[in-house]
C-alpha cells in the first residue's frame, strides 16, 4: 500500500528541515515534510544546522511509513491469568506508568514501533514465541524523535 505524506499531518509541533545542502535529506522524514509546507507557512519548527555533524544527523527520522499499532485488549488472550497480571505487572514501566499503560491499553494513544519491540521483547523473556496481538495495525508515517 502506498501512503501518501500531506502536510497536514505533520504536528505543528515537529520540526521540519530545509537543510537541502544534507547529505541525508533525500531520506529524511523531516525535511520531506519541509518540501510539502505550503507557500504561506510563516512560522513552524525547523531543525537548525547545529543537529547535523559530518554526515549524520541527530534529529534524523527515516522517510517511510511505519507499523503503528493501537490497543492491547487482546495482548494476554493466550496466556493463564497469573502470567498475564505478572507480564502486565511487567509492561506498565514500558509505557510510563500504570495510567499511561491503560489509555495504551485502551487505543487512546498510539504504540510505537520502538514499544512494540519493547513488548515482544517482554513476551520472549516469558517465553511466548508468538508476536503480540495489538486489536488494530495501520501503516501511516509516525512523527517521532524516537530512534
Amino acid at each position: 500500500m502506498d501512503i501518501t505524506l500531506k502536510f497536514s499531518d505533520v504536528p505543528h509541533n515537529w520540526a521540519i528541515c530545509y537543510q537541502h545542502e544534507c547529505p541525508l535529506a533525500e531520506t529524511c522524514l523531516r525535511h520531506h515534510a519541509a518540501e510539502l509546507a505550503p507557500a504561506d507557512l510563516r512560522n513552524h519548527n525547523c531543525v537548525l544546522p547545529g543537529a547535523r555533524r559530518d554526515d549524520t544527523c541527530s534529529l534524523f527520522v527515516e522517510d517511510k511509513p511505519a507499523r503503528i499499532a493501537y490497543g492491547m485488549t487482546r495482548l494476554f488472550q493466550k496466556c493463564d491469568r497469573w502470567k498475564a497480571a505478572v507480564m502486565r505487572n511487567a509492561l506498565e514501566p514500558l509505557f510510563g506508568c500504570r495510567a499511561q499503560f491503560y489509555r495504551y491499553r485502551a487505543g487512546r494513544w498510539p504504540i510505537s514501533p520502538r514499544q512494540q519491540q519493547r513488548v515482544a521483547a517482554l513476551f520472549r523473556q516469558f517465553g511466548i514465541a508468538e508476536e503480540p496481538c495489538y486489536d488494530n495495525v495501520v501503516e501511516k508515517y509516525y512523527f517521532s524523535s524516537e530512534s
